[in-house]
């Protein structure tokens, strides 16, 4: 039993290990990276599962001026995600820092409407934050259903209305194919983006 302890704790110190250089890696890239126009992006999530809600923050940038390639890093919250254990009905939040590549499609028609509509197809992973355990008291039984240092992977994607030069309205669909010991969890997320001038300015073609 002392073995077990010993080697769950030095699994959970790895996996925090882990999510430590994950963080920090990125954080180095980000920074490194020349910054043109930065972008906060605020989103409402609705999962599946009726009661499965949350939120996410992001910052995101493209690398390089009118690259479609872009690189996003935020938080984002999911409360109430539905599991089923032991003929048992369990909700619990996951809390995780997430970080992603996606690529964009600007519309050209002719059409001004549609030129303000784009596509984005992103692909990222999800480090958790968030250690979930349920104790069966009757049976003596514990078990984690996620826990910090998870990596998760997802596929998302989203269309982007830009409102003015600043402001955009996004709404899109995000699916984890698993979701630490959920499973699969989808959720369609509304937001708006703001657009930032952070880089030097350029004139001329």
């Amino acid at each position: 039993m002392v073995f077990m302890n010993i080697l769950f704790d030095r699994c959970v110190s790895i996996k925090r290990q882990v999510l430590a250089v994950f963080l920090t890696v990125l954080s180095l890239l980000v920074c490194s990276l020349p910054t043109q126009a930065l972008e906060i992006d605020v989103s409402a999530h609705q999962g599946t599962e009726y009661e499965t809600q949350g939120f996410s923050i992001f910052i995101a940038d493209n690398f390089s001026r009118k690259n479609p390639f872009y690189w996003s890093l935020g938080f984002s919250r999911y409360d109430e995600v539905f599991v089923e254990w032991n003929n048992s009905n369990l909700k619990f939040p996951i809390n995780s820092a997430e970080a992603s590549l996606s690529y964009r499609h600007q519309f050209t028609a002719r059409n001004p409407t549609m030129r303000r509509f784009s596509m984005e197809y992103q692909l990222g992973v999800a480090a958790s934050l968030t250690d979930n355990k349920f104790t069966w008291v009757e049976l003596n039984e514990e078990k984690y259903f996620s826990e910090t240092g998870d990596i998760n992977g997802f596929l998302a994607i989203s269309a982007h209305y830009k409102m003015s030069s600043n402001v955009s309205a996004i709404m899109g669909v995000k699916h984890f194919p698993k979701m630490s010991e959920f499973g699969s969890m989808s959720s369609v997320f509304l937001g708006v983006k703001f657009n930032f001038d952070v880089g030097p300015t350029y004139y001329g073609n």
